[in-house]
């Protein structure tokens, strides 16, 4: 749509009035929400097509038939913040395999059991992991080291992760100090998306892990019972 015509529409007031707090949302806030999902797909696609190397506002605006100002008003961060809206995408798609694990598993068992879940999502949804990891590697100004700005954070993959490793903390299961936490989070992510990259990569040879793939998770979950953290070097 045109910019003219994007203008005229955020300049009206809600025809249905504005929404309620904590209620659903008014037309416009709908109407603006629903723009906001087609500029997402319709970058997904050109991420899908090219690569996030080559995704910009330029391109973006020239195939969704907005002027490239227009999309600033739902992406104020622009090129960066569709690519993290890439992201959350694909990790809602992720939040919902990893959902069906049981949450009265012990930690140790539903750790792996969400690492499994993992590797069935990237069998599976092979191009959802490939858009997560491209928008993310191509995005500016992600923050892994603090658990606030971490792109796993607003997601319930963080949430589910995080649960785990505090009750198997609590129950003695794991030797976690609190300082560390976030450092075994994303070491157990880093663990996952390795074997997930491996497998992909040796996918023509019909993959190298298979159900021993369990095996690596549990060594790795079974470590964070022992004294795996050392002592300060003198």
């Amino acid at each position: 749509m045109p910019e003219a015509a994007d203008q005229s529409l955020e300049s009206q007031p809600p025809v249905d009035g504005p929404a309620c707090p904590g209620g659903p949302p008014g037309r416009r806030e709908r109407r603006h929400l629903e723009t906001r999902d087609e500029i997402v797909r319709v970058a997904r696609q050109i991420v899908i097509e090219d690569g996030a190397g080559r995704l910009t506002v330029r391109e973006i605006a020239r195939r969704s038939d907005f002027t490239p100002s227009a999309l600033y008003r739902y992406f104020e961060g622009g090129r960066a913040d569709i690519l993290l809206a890439i992201a959350a995408t694909s990790l809602a798609v992720l939040e919902s395999h990893l959902a069906h694990v049981p949450q009265a598993l012990p930690p140790r068992e539903r750790i792996v059991a969400m690492g499994e879940a993992y590797l069935r999502f990237a069998r599976e949804h092979p191009s959802e992991v490939a858009l997560l990891f491209d928008s993310i590697s191509a995005s500016e100004n992600v923050d892994l080291a603090s658990p606030g700005e971490a792109f796993l954070a607003p997601t319930g993959v963080y949430r589910l992760l995080e649960s785990a490793l505090r009750e198997g903390k609590l129950d003695g299961s794991f030797r976690i100090r609190e300082e560390d936490l976030t450092l075994v989070m994303h070491a157990t992510w880093a663990l996952v998306h390795g074997l997930t990259a491996v497998e992909q990569s040796h996918e023509q040879r019909g993959g190298v892990f298979g159900d021993r793939g369990r095996d690596v998770l549990r060594a790795f979950v079974n470590g964070l019972g022992t004294d795996w953290v050392q002592g300060e070097a003198p």
